[in-house]
């Protein structure tokens, strides 16, 4: 069912699904600057938002508030679905995301109208997956805060975004992994290589097997992937590492640069971070810090697609981190970045890396009351940075 567009009080604005048209007017509202420690970064969707959002949806939605006087568009949100295991079984999953007003816009109650279109265009299903990070006040705001028109927020948990530069001490690593040993942890027999045509069927079972202990993993057919389907744009086959024991598929990840999609770019230095960006890049080959690019460039990083093994395979967690961002850095980059719930026995080894960490909530959204109960509580959430 298509939504049709839908006049403003204000009757200057109309809310309305976006068209290949608006690709532009969506690109600006997203690159909107934010500034934070110093630094005015922007995320950017170029060559074109629709053609990045190939890899969050298996059906679009995109929505945007017009200004028909002033031929701009001044806000917007993502709310489309995707498959993905829920409950061990594959389901459709919204994903809200990229909502966005105009700073000349604000304070004129566009989220609400966009409230109101998230309540008519939110059906099968009728809830939807939300990650809100610690930084993004306005976001917060917007959708933590109950107010009328708006869906009721659900929270399920933290989550952390880690962008790795450093494994930390291999000493006090061996250390934990000796204190906390299992049998899943034993991978002197566990043997690595490069995904090839043939492990396509191993690679399918392997998600559905993982889906017994984590949840909202998207239901991949990697015959997509092989055949270069947009929703894995930006990755191929070769870039995906496979971790076999007794010739059994035990873990996995690909290395995704999506850089020719999406970016993160720097567009201004506050007067004592850029005087002192030189010193600064030259010594993180000792701090082991993320380098800071010119101004006007972009950060520089691989995402980590499928991250998946055992959650309490911690030692494999580990050398599949290590493997990653070893080859990262045989591409000149050396900087990969990962999502774990704060429920994931995983996340305990968070504590030894270095590297940038981003705090978030994950939750949902719904005008139909609250999802989480429906959601099997032993399995650990799943979050693909790639996607989010």
């Amino acid at each position: 069912m298509k939504i049709d567009s839908v006049q403003q009080p204000q009757n200057n604005l109309i809310t309305r699904e976006a068209v290949l048209e608006d690709d532009q007017g969506l690109r600006e509202l997203i690159s909107v600057p934010m500034t934070t420690r110093g630094v005015q970064i922007s995320f950017q969707r170029e060559p074109s938002y629709f053609k990045a959002s190939d890899i969050l949806y298996r059906h679009k939605l995109h929505v945007v508030i017009e200004d028909t006087e002033q031929r701009k568009k001044v806000a917007c949100y993502s709310n489309g679905h995707r498959p993905c295991y829920i409950n061990k079984q594959i389901q459709n999953l919204r994903y809200a995301s990229d909502l966005r007003v105009d700073p000349s816009y604000r304070g004129k109650s566009l989220v609400k109208v966009l409230g109101a279109h998230v309540k008519i265009s939110m059906y099968e299903p009728n809830f939807s997956q939300m990650i809100i990070f610690d930084d993004n006040h306005a976001a917060r705001a917007a959708m933590q805060t109950a107010k009328t028109g708006m869906p009721d927020y659900y929270d399920e948990g933290l989550i952390e975004t880690l962008t790795l530069t450093h494994l930390g001490t291999k000493r006090k690593i061996k250390a934990f992994l000796n204190r906390t040993a299992q049998d899943h942890q034993d991978i002197r027999h566990v043997q690595s290589c490069i995904a090839q045509l043939e492990h396509i069927p191993a690679m399918n079972d392997f998600i559905a097997e993982m889906s017994k202990h984590y949840n909202f993993i998207p239901a991949y057919n990697f015959e997509e992937l092989a055949q270069g389907h947009h929703y894995f744009s930006g990755i191929k086959l070769s870039d995906f590492i496979l971790y076999f024991k007794n010739n059994k598929l035990v873990g996995m990840f690909g290395l995704w640069d999506q850089h020719s999609i999406k970016q993160t770019k720097i567009l201004h230095y506050s007067p004592l971070i850029g005087a002192f960006r030189p010193i600064y890049n030259l010594c993180t080959s000792v701090t082991k810090s993320m380098p800071l690019p010119k101004r006007g460039d972009s950060l520089k990083y691989h995402v980590l697609h499928t991250l998946l093994c055992h959650p309490e395979s911690l030692a494999l967690h580990h050398r599949m981190l290590a493997d990653a961002h070893k080859i990262s850095k045989k591409f000149g980059i050396g900087v990969v970045s990962f999502t774990l719930s704060h429920k994931d026995p995983r996340y305990q080894l968070n504590q030894f890396y270095k590297g940038e960490c981003l705090t978030g909530m994950h939750g949902f959204i719904s005008f139909a009351g609250d999802p989480r109960s429906n959601f099997d509580a032993t399995l650990i959430p799943y979050l693909e940075i790639g996607r989010i």
